[in-house]
């Protein structure tokens, strides 16, 4: 049943002719903003499509905030800082303000991953005034509609790219590779590229979880490279680590260095086979444990840098690819003696600093008689000569991973 709208009625009952026409033209108003708004959505950057159009409505500027104040759409030349300024002064809901010759109109608005700020301006204040509440009104509705949209969207893309990973972690056959590069092609993979796997997990927590996987593959988006991404545990007890699938470019080699200090990575080597997966993980796993060898050896030194497993030293390969328990109680147990005192610290220090007693004397903050002094009482205590090729091979096996961390501290000390 349609129900007829009630008009404004003068004292004596009737109609005004005048309140109809202005209350049809708001309307009309109204809907010609929408109609402008809605094509937004359905373009490929909704979210800048549609401060272009509120801006070209407000005849001036419209701006799009993140919580922290950052600019995630604009348009136009008003002062985005100093608006934002403003607005991050007050917990207002709503600001009518003037900067300068602009006339401000700012709306808090609730979305899916935080509160956002909307600005408009314009350095007329009669359009604000005719149509400010309108657009903010019809951009909130938008906005939400469009995040949501995008919500959905993401968490489809998220549990494909976990499912097309983990089966490639499973294993398939290489007469079904076509099919899964045409997968690939989907999260912008370039079919039969080279590709490293990658194995990450947190620097100051024993375990990965979600908001890991979410910081790396939103990081991962922003720098437009291409990632696979999952939350990863072997077993019941091991910690969770992210896994993922990377293409082999320089675009990727920067986003993986730029995780230095954040996350301790393992990368295999390039590989182009995906039935290689299941190998190249494994790869990434030993890359990942030298990383945390290096890191708990000088947790305050710079040996947080992702390790690629084609990029090692010998010493480094021969060391990851044998019984790590078995030889950490060997080693314990050749280098007990030393344990405990200042003449373990000497050793290490000279062997950073390439045997040079006058450079190991000034990071030892020592006379340079004290570290010969110290390095003949290792002598006797090993029974063999330091000097010799032997002894120098056996120690850097034994010590590489502090040797590794005391030469990065020699080489920032002496860095100008």
């Amino acid at each position: 049943m349609v129900m007829a709208q009630k008009h404004p009625e003068t004292p004596s009952g009737a109609v005004t002719p005048g309140s109809v026409e202005a209350r049809l033209e708001q309307v009309q108003t109204q809907l010609d903003i929408t109609n402008n708004l809605l094509g937004a959505v359905s373009s490929p950057d909704p979210v800048r499509t549609l401060a272009n159009r509120v801006g070209v409505l407000c005849r001036g500027t419209a701006i799009i905030y993140d919580f922290e104040g950052n600019v995630i759409a604009s348009t136009g030349e008003a002062p985005a800082q100093l608006i934002w300024n403003e607005v991050s002064s007050t917990n207002q809901q709503e600001l009518a303000l003037e900067i300068g010759r602009w006339h401000v109109r700012t709306r808090r608005v609730a979305l899916r991953d935080g509160i956002h700020v909307l600005a408009i301006a314009s350095r007329g204040h009669q359009t604000l005034e005719e149509i400010g509440e309108v657009l903010l009104d019809t951009a909130e509705r938008l906005l939400g509609a469009v995040y949501g949209i995008q919500h959905g969207a993401s968490q489809r893309d998220r549990r494909d790219n976990e499912q097309l990973l983990a089966a490639l972690h499973d294993g398939i056959l290489p007469a079904r590779e076509h099919r899964f590069w045409a997968r690939l092609g989907h999260f912008r993979f370039p079919a039969y590229t080279q590709l490293r796997a990658l194995e990450c997990s947190p620097i100051d927590e024993a375990s990965a979880n979600e908001a890991h996987t979410t910081a790396l593959l939103t990081k991962a988006r922003a720098e437009g490279v291409p990632l696979l991404i999952m939350l990863r545990r072997v077993d019941v007890d091991a910690p969770a680590t992210v896994a993922a699938l990377v293409q082999d470019n320089a675009a990727s080699e920067q986003w993986i260095d730029s995780l230095d200090g954040k996350m301790l990575v393992g990368a295999s080597a390039p590989f182009s086979a995906l039935a290689q997966v299941p190998a190249s993980v494994h790869e990434a796993e030993t890359a990942l444990s030298i990383a945390r060898t290096r890191a708990g050896a000088h947790p305050g030194a710079a040996l947080h840098k992702p390790v690629r497993i084609d990029r090692i030293d010998l010493t480094t390969w021969m060391l990851s690819h044998v019984d790590q328990r078995a030889l950490q109680e060997h080693i314990k147990e050749v280098l007990e003696p030393l344990q405990q005192t200042a003449l373990l610290d000497t050793l290490i220090t000279y062997l950073a600093a390439e045997q040079n007693i006058a450079h190991a004397a000034d990071a030892l903050f020592v006379h340079p008689n004290t570290v010969r002094y110290r390095l003949s009482r290792i002598e006797q205590i090993l029974g063999a000569t330091i000097g010799s090729t032997p002894a120098i091979a056996n120690l850097v096996l034994a010590l590489h991973p502090q040797i590794l961390g005391r030469s990065e501290e020699l080489r920032e000390t002496r860095a100008p």
